[in-house]
């Protein structure tokens, strides 16, 4: 079946959910775990974090058709879209409070900025654990969404949450070594601390590689040998079929092979904090492109037979007709 399930919408939405789920949890993580203290560093990536949120948010409603009846997403049972939307409501809030907690590091005058961050300040703790949890839970959800359709056998397998919650992980880490520190007060024990946490967001981007590589190579390659028909078909055509050249040269070695090269022996230069983390970023969202546009099913017994007796969608009667009008 070659009509899409989904379109590019989904694709910004949940390379966007994935990226913005990742920098929370991660800053839950680094700021109150590893090197407590530092939540003010995190500033501008907890700011992307929530913008990135709601412009996935923004493109699914957008997907969905009918932007105006979203609430229905939370008074149907079994959708299993609810609980992502309710994961992403829970981390956006999450994330304000937690960012009004440190408005006092922006660098403006006014007054009342630092007595707003005087009232949020003491829950930021608090804050931060709500946002990282329901990161964490928007990054494994946004693999779930796909492999609970299980008419599209390509999605249909446990290993594309484990590889979506790598990859967003992987791409919160490229953001966070991008955008660290803006904004923070530039003393000797922040400075030091901003060196500590961009090393470390390093060592675990270079893990956070190799398991990607790994797990998507043990997928595709089950699927080549051992899946069905349409898990075959659509696993050739990533190894050796028309999408090819962006599974091996842009989302392998562009996405990830380089970037764990310019990690490795670029030390600290440009290309190991600049060049890495934008590949990383853009192989990211190649990959959720090339899953998104995989979607291709098995064929229902009967179901041409059935399309071929529906009518024309350019048959006079269904053009002269609008939805609702009863004409007889």
């Amino acid at each position: 079946m070659k009509h899409h399930y989904w379109e590019a919408p989904i694709v910004i939405y949940l390379f966007l959910g994935g990226l913005g789920g990742g920098i929370m949890c991660l800053t839950a993580i680094m700021s109150l775990i590893v090197n407590p203290g530092t939540g003010s560093l995190f500033f501008v990536p907890m700011f992307f974090a929530l913008a990135a949120l709601a412009i996935g948010c923004f493109f699914l409603v957008f997907e969905l058709g009918q932007p105006l009846v979203f609430w229905r997403v939370w008074t149907t049972a079994t959708a299993i879209i609810k609980w992502g939307a309710t994961l992403l409501v829970i981390a956006m809030f999450g994330d304000i409070f937690w960012l009004l907690g440190y408005l006092d590091v922006l660098p403006l005058d006014w007054g009342f900025l630092g007595a707003i961050a005087s009232v949020f300040g003491g829950g930021t703790p608090v804050f931060a654990t709500i946002a990282g949890i329901a990161g964490f839970g928007i990054m494994v959800y946004t693999g779930v969404m796909l492999s609970t359709l299980k008419a599209h056998s390509f999605w249909a397998t446990p290993a594309l949450p484990v590889l979506f919650t790598i990859s967003a992980l992987s791409t919160a880490c490229a953001a966070i070594a991008l955008s660290l520190g803006i904004f923070a007060e530039p003393t000797v024990a922040l400075l030091a601390a901003t060196e500590e946490i961009h090393e470390i967001i390093h060592v675990v981007d270079i893990i956070l590689v190799c398991a990607e590589v790994t797990v998507l190579l043990i997928m595709i390659l089950s699927f080549l040998g051992a899946g069905n028909v349409t898990q075959k078909a659509v696993a050739r055509r990533w190894v050796v079929g028309k999408t090819a050249p962006l599974f091996w040269l842009g989302m392998i070695v562009c996405g990830l092979v380089l970037p764990f090269f310019l990690y490795v022996f670029g030390a600290d230069s440009a290309a190991s904090t600049v060049v890495a983390p934008v590949l990383v970023l853009c192989g990211g969202l190649l990959l959720r492109y090339l899953c998104v546009y995989s979607d291709e099913r098995a064929e229902i017994p009967g179901e041409n037979r059935y399309y071929n007796r529906t009518a024309d969608p350019h048959a006079e009667f269904v053009e002269h007709w609008t939805y609702g009008e009863n004409m007889y």
